[in-house]
């Protein structure tokens, strides 16, 4: 994924802080689920910290529990094989969904280090009657600098809510990941794609 990783750390920074009317019932709202999953995560980090210093598998398990799950994980994956997800076999379709899954997780991991408690603003949370997709438009608000907007498009699932996808600064986390891996699937193959993802996770997961 090609964003600059300052743009990448303000994502983080923005999803920690998030913030709504505590009397919207959580079920009913984006902001409420994002505001719930990203409150006991920073709870979990702040037990942690000193365990975090020597291991980072740590961190690593806390965003896959906390976070990920408000994610739609397969609908992403899916969106970022485009043309590819039609020539792939299910076995390969669901492969490549695991591994990518984890790199998500490996992803937003690295940015947990950089919360400073800046500071954001937030639009109207967004209408959801009738509706099964919605955007949560913030801008991270920081010293000396122009506000930066990060948007959150998020999918009706039953009676909750799904990331499918965010934009920083009209970045889309979707489309940057499909060109990517888009290039490599066309130029090694997905078997190819898949191995040398599932090798970055193993190592990861080794915390080597």
């Amino acid at each position: 994924m090609k964003f600059r990783l300052s743009l990448f750390t303000l994502f983080i920074l923005a999803f920690f802080s998030i913030a709504i009317d505590g009397q919207v019932k959580a079920e009913e709202n984006p902001l409420m689920i994002i505001k719930t999953a990203t409150t006991k995560m920073i709870e979990e980090l702040n037990l942690s910290k000193k365990e975090i210093l020597n291991d980072s598998r740590i961190v690593m398990g806390i965003v896959e529990k906390q976070l990920i799950p408000h994610f739609a994980s397969n609908t992403i994956s899916r969106k970022v094989l485009g043309k590819h997800a039609r020539k792939v076999t299910p076995e390969q379709k669901k492969q490549f969904a695991d591994a990518f899954r984890f790199y998500m997780i490996r992803f937003y991991s690295k940015a947990f280090a950089s919360y400073t408690n800046q500071t954001f603003e937030y639009l109207a949370a967004p209408e959801t009657a009738g509706k099964k997709r919605v955007t949560v438009k913030t801008k991270l608000v920081q010293s000396g600098g122009q506000p930066i907007p990060i948007d959150y498009k998020m999918q009706r699932s039953g009676d909750s809510w799904k990331i499918i996808d965010l934009k920083i600064e009209g970045i889309s986390m979707v489309i940057s990941n499909r060109s990517q891996f888009g290039n490599q699937i066309s130029h090694d193959g997905i078997d190819t794609v898949i191995a040398k993802l599932e090798y970055k996770n193993q190592q990861a997961q080794s915390n080597d």
